[in-house]
């Protein structure tokens, strides 16, 4: 018997699959359902009360794992000698993916690891989803994880003539990624998308768990993993490796006093966890960042200087705001200094971010997909921020809360952290300031947030969820400064 590449290691009993082969993969293919989103119990439940309608009781939801809903419903009835017309299972098929999406809805199912792996494949390769699920299950998906913006091909079932284990769909898709079939990795869960992957040329890797892996190995995985992050480990290395610091500044807003901390100095100098927070910061732009760019007032630029010439003699640039109008003012005024053909900004108290999340953003930003701005975002509880999405997944529009718009309960946060390409950031300030799109209602601020729904606007926006919500706290009181210490102490471990 042959051998299965896991995690460098090997698994007896299955198809032979060396680190050379993976290694060829120039474009990775990923099935939905089971893979990305853990919805086999939502399918199997809006399936089993739509069949239960008519009697049917012993419904097998594993045997039609990766068929499309219509035919599933042609086969049960066919099976059970029961006639059924081309409008009953249309009705049919749709009763059962609407409630399949409510019930989604409310679980929110993504598979353990989903974001982080979709945001570190998005650097080095590209992607495409290739699900044998309806336009709008795709949709659902793409809008819960924002996940839209990071794959150059989406097909569903409904764009395809022939269901898996057919090739179609698989075969369409290495071509919009303008790749032949057996330049492909597929990542399936089910028996019949592995035979379509292979039926296509692909190599495959299934995810255990809809289907048991020995019935994946016999359909002709090359590979089986029990799960989607364990994949990663093999095909991406080291994020801080990819990165070329000579394309990169950072400007880092920092103009303000700690008045509130009750600290009478620059608040970037307000130590947390035994270290100021330009400390922190330092750790993770300085290894990356070929110059690093703050932006200070006229009272804390001396005292910021005086750290800075100990720590980084040589590597920063100081400008000064006069005046606090605004981060889309303080980030213009930082430009100034900025020649690299890629710039990050970071709020000054964004004392939480980890290293390695840095090192992903900008792999991810320098990497195939060419954007203009690749925002990281979370999920959080009372948000002071809030994208908007389309039913499709597309950023439309945003929400302030220091700018008086109605915030939702639950919403989608930045993090105080974006990369960009510097040209377009020019671009894009020139045209807000021009238009006052991004002057603030209440505040009267130029604002920098209104730049990711104008990037959006020209498909140029990344917005990968890779990061913890943790990390995103801004130290303005004492409590935030104690609600991050123990996160920053346990660095190490995380």
């Amino acid at each position: 018997m042959g051998s299965v590449l896991t995690l460098g290691k090997t698994v007896a009993n299955a198809t032979l699959s060396t680190p050379a082969r993976w290694r060829r993969a120039r474009g990775i293919i990923f099935d939905l359902d089971g893979v990305l989103i853990l919805s086999s119990p939502s399918h199997r439940a809006a399936f089993e009360q739509v069949f239960l309608e008519y009697g049917i009781a012993d419904f097998d939801y594993p045997s039609y794992a990766g068929w499309r809903t219509p035919e599933v419903v042609e086969h049960v009835f066919a099976q059970r000698g029961r006639p059924i017309d081309a409008a009953q299972v249309a009705r049919l098929a749709a009763a059962k993916s609407r409630l399949a999406r409510e019930i989604l809805q409310r679980q929110k199912p993504l598979a353990p690891g989903c974001e982080d792996a979709l945001a570190r494949l998005a650097s080095v390769y590209p992607l495409a989803v290739a699900s044998s699920g309806s336009r709008p299950s795709v949709d659902a998906f793409l809008k819960l994880s924002g996940s839209r913006s990071l794959f150059r091909a989406i097909l569903s079932g409904d764009d395809v003539s022939n269901a898996k284990p057919d090739p179609e769909i698989y075969l369409r898709a290495a071509r919009e990624l303008g790749l032949p079939p057996d330049a492909c990795l597929v990542v399936e869960d089910a028996v019949s998308g592995v035979q379509a992957a292979r039926a296509a040329g692909a190599c495959v890797v299934a995810i255990e768990g809809t289907c048991a892996a020995q019935d994946l190995r016999i359909a002709g995985a090359d590979a089986v993993v029990p799960s989607l992050s364990q994949l990663v480990p093999t095909l991406v290395e080291d994020a801080k490796a990819a990165i070329d610091p000579s394309l990169w500044s950072v400007i880092i807003p920092a103009a303000g006093r700690g008045s509130r901390l009750g600290f009478h100095r620059p608040k970037i100098l307000y130590p947390v966890a035994g270290r100021p927070i330009l400390d922190w910061l330092l750790d993770g732009f300085e290894p990356l960042c070929a110059s690093l760019v703050f932006v200070l007032s006229p009272a804390g630029a001396a005292e910021v200087a005086a750290e800075l010439d100990r720590r980084i003699p040589g590597r920063y640039h100081i400008a000064i705001q006069p005046s606090p109008t605004g981060m889309g003012d303080a980030v213009s005024i930082g430009l100034e200094y900025v020649r690299s053909k890629h710039v990050a900004v970071v709020w000054g108290d964004q004392v939480a971010l980890r290293p390695q999340s840095v090192a992903m953003t900008l792999a991810l930003h320098q990497g195939p997909l060419e954007t203009g701005l690749t925002c990281p975002t979370v999920w959080r509880p009372q948000p002071y921020i809030h994208l908007e999405r389309d039913d499709a997944g597309s950023v439309t529009g945003l929400r302030q809360a220091r700018e008086g718009d109605t915030m939702p309960p639950e919403g989608e946060s930045d993090t105080g952290f974006f990369c960009f390409r510097t040209e377009a950031l020019r671009g894009w300030l020139d045209q807000m300031r021009h238009d006052g799109a991004a002057l603030g209602r209440v505040t009267g601020e130029f604002n920098l947030l209104p730049v990711i729904p104008l990037a959006a606007s020209q498909g140029l926006l990344l917005t990968p969820r890779h990061m913890r919500v943790e990390e995103t706290v801004g130290v303005n009181s004492a409590g935030d400064a104690g609600r991050v210490e123990d996160f920053l102490i346990g660095y190490g471990s995380r």
